[in-house]
């Protein structure tokens, strides 16, 4: 029984490295190699339920004129980008906080606070092409990817390693909340393709 455990627990092993080599691809917009285990169509998927939960939470800024020129800008930076085909939205929420967000899939948002700081257009390009490029270089599927990795690996673990099980749940918490932000790599990254998006256009980053 003992070599029969072994040896399955060696085929778990080589199961998942073969599907961890079938996860990993070059990613067009960065030229590197990045673990990417949900198919785009997963991708567009939870970016369409994350954006009815931002409509639930957050309302739109009463404005047709600004969101039509907010996403007028958007759908130009995307649709030169690698991702053209995405289903691109570009909306402005009446949040006083200045910030902007891009949910996986090409949802992008930008608050009415940080509408409030933009002195020119270029600025405001700079802050879409910079959220572009989070989806672009898909770093919302890399984290989405290093979760299942950790929880997968989680599970192997509670089997190989019985002892581990009281600590599942607790563990899955913290991976959840590790994963809720980007690190400097990836937004020094999303700056440099962002810029890049911007001066296709025409515009001045140095704004």
């Amino acid at each position: 029984p003992q070599v029969m455990r072994n040896g399955c627990h060696g085929l778990a092993w080589v199961a998942l490295l073969i599907w961890l080599t079938a996860g990993c691809a070059v990613n067009p917009a960065t030229g590197e190699t990045q673990l990417a285990l949900i198919s785009e169509a997963q991708e567009v998927q939870i970016g369409r339920q994350s954006a009815q939960q931002v409509r639930q939470t957050m309302a739109l800024v009463d404005d047709p004129a600004l969101q039509d020129y907010v996403s007028g800008l958007g759908q130009q930076l995307a649709a030169a980008s690698e991702r053209p085909d995405l289903p691109w939205s570009f909306q402005v929420v009446d949040d006083p906080t200045p910030n902007a967000f891009a949910l996986p899939g090409g949802f992008i948002y930008v608050t009415r606070g940080m509408m409030s700081l933009m002195n020119n257009e270029a600025q405001l390009v700079s802050v879409l092409g910079h959220e572009i490029a989070h989806v672009t270089a898909r770093h919302s599927v890399a984290q989405i990817s290093r979760a299942q990795l950790a929880q997968l690996g989680m599970g192997l673990g509670m089997v190989l390693v019985p002892e581990l099980r009281p600590f599942g749940d607790v563990a899955g918490m913290g991976l959840n909340l590790l994963m809720l932000k980007y690190g400097r790599d990836a937004e020094r990254q999303a700056d440099e393709l962002g810029f890049g998006y911007a001066r296709q256009q025409n515009y001045d980053v140095g704004e």
